[in-house]
C-alpha cells in the first residue's frame, strides 16, 4: 500500500513538472511572437520531453510500470499546479524575466538618440559624397567622350 501511495504522489509530481514546463512555453509565447510551425515543433517538443518524464518518473518510482491510477495521479498533479501554482509562477517568472531584461532596454533607451543622430550623420555624408560621384562620373563621361573626339581625329 505504501509503494501504491509513493508512486500515485510521484506520479503527481511528475505531471507538476510537466505544467510548470508547458508554463515556460506559454512565457515564451507571450513574450516572442512564433509562427505556426514553430509553435508545432514547441508542441511536439513539449509533448516529446512530457512523455519522457513520465516515463522517468515510471521507472524510478514503480520499476517501469505505469499503471491507469499513475496517468490519473499524472493528470492530478497537472490540475493541482495550474490550479494553485500557475499564476504565481507565472508572475514571478515575468518579474525575473523583466530584471533581467531592464538594464538592457535602459541602455538601448540611452543610446537610441545618440545612434540616431550618427545615422542621420552618416546618412547625409553619403548622400553628399553620392551627388560628387555622380558629377565626378559626368565629369569624367565628358571628358572620355572629348578624348575619343580628339582619337578619332587623328
Amino acid at each position: 500500500m505504501i509503494q501504491e501511495v509513493t508512486v500515485f504522489i510521484s506520479a503527481m509530481g511528475g505531471g507538476a513538472v510537466a505544467g510548470f514546463v508547458y508554463d515556460l512555453i506559454r512565457l515564451k509565447r507571450k513574450a516572442i511572437r512564433t509562427k505556426a510551425f514553430f509553435i508545432g515543433l514547441e508542441d511536439i517538443l513539449f509533448w516529446v520531453l512530457t512523455a519522457m518524464l513520465i516515463f522517468v518518473t515510471a521507472y524510478f518510482s514503480s520499476g517501469g510500470e505505469v499503471r491507469l491510477y499513475f496517468l490519473f495521479a499524472a493528470l492530478i498533479g497537472v490540475f493541482i499546479y495550474y490550479w494553485l501554482f500557475s499564476s504565481l509562477v507565472i508572475q514571478i517568472l515575468t518579474f525575473l524575466v523583466k530584471a533581467v531584461l531592464w538594464p538592457f532596454a535602459f541602455l538601448l533607451r540611452l543610446l537610441k538618440p545618440p545612434v540616431k543622430w550618427v545615422f542621420s550623420l552618416v546618412g547625409k555624408g553619403t548622400e553628399k559624397a553620392h551627388q560628387k560621384l555622380q558629377l565626378a562620373g559626368i565629369r569624367m563621361n565628358r571628358r572620355v567622350r572629348s578624348i575619343r573626339h580628339i582619337m578619332r581625329k587623328l
